[in-house]
């Protein structure tokens, strides 16, 4: 196994990825803002900040394979907006300079709404986020000829802080039976869970020829009033749903993943419903 460097080690993903590779006994590089505070051997830590450019290069330059798990949803918005765009020129300048291979973490939201999309499909992002996530693919694929890019879909997974997941599960948790949505509830995501999606990014890290873009999406694809009916039936438990009377954007009804599946088979270990049933109060 290569020496692999995990940027966003601290995040949701990141720390996802740490645990398999540890799990695996590989030693690996995690870059953060903030310290791990893991003692850790297998695990070498960097308190880095990406728009720091020369810092960020010389940690690149000690390894052979870059994870980057940084420019996922932030608030406020324009710190997802630097860290998607300087924050990945200067990743990309030092994965060229040093001739180091790149896997990305981009977003299914880059395709706006659809019927269908695949990995050739038009690019139409709807939200600030979507767009951002257009704009860091751009500035990779303009210097880069052997990067490998993942557009994933919704992800979930325990000690998640963020996403409709992690909404519903805290709501329930904490006895709020009202919740809200921005949109009419006809909104489709496809579900993923994180630890499948370390395990995906694992074995793409053992296959040495293997580059371009790929959607890589969870095996469950509800929509949002599928996933509240989940959750009330899994954990006997009754919402009271207020939803907004508009369509929801970035909305796509199938989600093409046959291009990863022709060259990595993998059986889901996780589910949506046996994530929502481990919430369950006693």
């Amino acid at each position: 196994m290569s020496n692999v460097l995990i940027l966003g080690a601290s995040g949701f993903l990141g720390r996802a990825i740490i645990k398999k590779f540890h799990k695996e006994g590989v030693r690996v590089g995690a870059l953060s803002r903030n310290p791990l505070h893991s003692e850790n051997k297998l695990i070498k830590q960097h308190s880095v900040d990406i728009l720091n450019e020369r810092e960020i290069e010389v940690v690149v330059s000690e390894y052979d394979i870059i994870v980057n798990c940084t420019g996922q949803i932030s608030n406020p918005i324009h710190q997802c907006l630097v860290q998607n765009t300087d924050g990945i020129r200067n990743i990309v300048a030092a994965v060229k300079k040093y001739n180091k291979k790149l896997i990305h973490f981009s977003s299914v939201s880059v395709y706006g709404s659809s019927e269908y999309v695949n990995e050739e499909s038009k690019l139409n992002p709807e939200t600030v986020y979507g767009g951002i996530k257009y704009f860091s693919e751009y500035i990779i694929n303009q210097e880069l000829n052997d990067s490998l890019i993942l557009r994933v879909s919704n992800l979930y997974g325990q000690n998640q802080d963020k996403g409709i997941m992690s909404y519903l599960t805290k709501q329930y948790l904490l006895n709020k039976k009202r919740i809200f949505f921005n949109n009419n509830g006809e909104m489709f995501r496809y579900y993923l869970d994180v630890n499948d999606l370390a395990s995906i990014v694992y074995r793409l890290t053992k296959i040495k020829r293997i580059f371009g873009t790929f959607n890589v999406i969870g095996p469950c694809r509800l929509t949002i009033k599928e996933l509240i009916l989940k959750f009330e039936y899994i954990l006997n438990y009754q919402f009271s749903v207020e939803y907004q009377n508009m369509k929801p954007v970035e909305n796509i009804s199938r989600i093409d993943n046959n291009k990863i599946n022709s060259i990595l088979s993998y059986d889901f270990k996780s589910s949506v419903d046996k994530h929502i049933g481990n919430q369950k109060n006693d």
